[in-house]
């Protein structure tokens, strides 16, 4: 019986995904619930699962198509035609002429391919490599050609690793009967021209561009960055903390953390007395309901962390971050982390969030205005620590460590008096880490 796997919702009212690569080809013989694709969407991969057992007969829509829920992916134990046996799905499969010879043609290529690279394969589905587009970035910033590249991943997926560890030298040298395209002829050097002498006003030549589209990754962020930019009305208030006390706490223990396989980091803390704060001043961990106009409470403190990675931000969640030491919160934040970087992130790691941090002291960043995520009322910048003059308590100008701080903040909400009062407890909390042994 011909069955059409037809692409489902795999997250929060999706509407739409790209296929990053199949994981099937037409002739496969395939069981309910193996992997057949990997689809891209709000900047997470999740392999899909047949519904279905059968042979493949047909594949409907190229890798690194843009599909709605509900549109036809593959065809099972068919004649290659797309028709289902069920009425139902009868009338919602037509298709006009020229989609469905294109479609045909795409079922009748070969949808596999192999390049022998010292003794490696490297798999690619329906022409494209089967790479996350993290990977695929980092190739294009390091100039490799990824069908070089021997795939150590699941499915035949080229990892960060096998592009960080890949030699050209040494692969070229293994290929045996590649050919080597010779080095273009070096441009001989023109002689110095004197300038021109005149009083002519240069005219701007056309201007130079190159065009790529956007990754989905950088379409889901864009979509959400305009969404809550053009919807939420927000203020940001600056400020700063003088965090010696910080400084001497972090080195102190920065060793017996190591020791346990802990990377401490001031983030770390950061999260800690925001998740206290958020107790105190619980509308900074709540969300609005325009719907109903209401105001929702959250009992848990989710703290959302902004990470950076090839590809684009992703913002992974510590649950309960008000429940927890600095030193788990610290190990926390280093996996998933690891996990945003190497594309093992999942759907579940990014959710639930309540409020988040974004972090630009790493770039030696200060003062921002970050952009408020998902259905929070809030987000903390958090900047680098600068040595700076300051006037002690008994009226001396000493150097400081200044920490630097941007709250943004929903005004439908969160007054100005309101947020600068939680930032003042913040930073009350950040000046001495003995004020966070107070809180529970």
């Amino acid at each position: 019986m011909t069955e059409i796997f037809k692409m489902p919702d795999i997250g929060e009212g999706m509407a739409e995904g790209d296929i990053t690569s199949w994981l099937v080809k037409v002739g496969d013989e395939v069981a309910m619930d193996d992997p057949v694709a990997e689809v891209q969407n709000d900047k997470l991969i999740q392999e899909i699962l047949s519904p279905y057992g059968g042979k493949v007969t047909k594949i409907f829509v190229d890798a690194g198509t843009t599909v709605s829920v509900g549109d036809n992916l593959i065809e099972f134990d068919g004649d290659g035609s797309g028709a289902s046996a069920s009425p139902q799905a009868d009338a919602t499969t037509t298709n006009t002429d020229s989609a469905t010879e294109s479609q045909q043609t795409v079922a009748d290529t070969p949808t596999v391919t192999s390049v022998d690279v010292e003794s490696s394969t490297v798999q690619t589905a329906n022409g494209h490599v089967l790479a996350m587009p993290s990977v695929r970035h980092l190739a294009f910033e390091k100039g490799i050609d990824l069908t070089q590249v021997p795939a150590t991943g699941r499915h035949g997926h080229v990892t960060l690793a096998d592009v960080e560890k890949f030699n050209p030298n040494e692969a070229a040298a293994g290929a045996g009967t590649a050919t080597i395209q010779p080095a273009a002829n070096p441009v001989a050097p023109q002689p110095k021209q004197e300038p021109a002498k005149h009083n002519a006003i240069d005219i701007p030549e056309p201007l130079r561009e190159g065009r790529q589209p956007m990754t989905p990754i950088r379409k889901a962020i864009a979509k959400a960055m305009s969404t809550q930019h053009t919807d939420i009305p927000v203020v940001t208030n600056f400020d700063q903390v003088e965090v010696s006390k910080l400084v001497a706490h972090r080195r102190q223990f920065k060793l017996q953390a190591s020791e346990e396989g802990i990377r401490l980091t001031y983030l770390a803390y950061v999260v800690k007395a925001l998740a206290a704060t958020a107790k105190k001043f619980p509308e900074l961990n709540a969300s609005l309901d325009m719907a109903t106009q209401e105001i929702v409470y959250h009992d848990d403190v989710n703290m959302g962390i902004a990470v950076n990675a090839p590809s684009g931000l992703f913002v992974p969640v510590i649950a309960h971050a008000d429940r927890k030491s600095i030193l788990v919160i610290a190990r926390e934040i280093a996996a998933l982390a690891e996990a945003v970087r190497d594309g093992s992130i999942k759907p579940q790691q990014m959710q639930g969030g309540t409020m988040t941090i974004s972090n630009i002291g790493s770039a030696r960043g200060e003062w921002f205005t970050p952009i408020i995520n998902g259905k929070e009322v809030m987000i903390l910048g958090l900047g680098s620590i600068v040595k700076e003059p300051i006037i002690n308590d008994d009226g001396e100008v000493v150097v400081g460590q200044n920490m630097k701080l941007s709250l943004t903040y929903d005004h439908r909400l969160i007054d100005g008096m309101l947020g600068q009062s939680a930032l003042n407890y913040l930073k009350q909390l950040l000046s001495d880490p003995a004020y966070m042994l107070m809180e529970v």
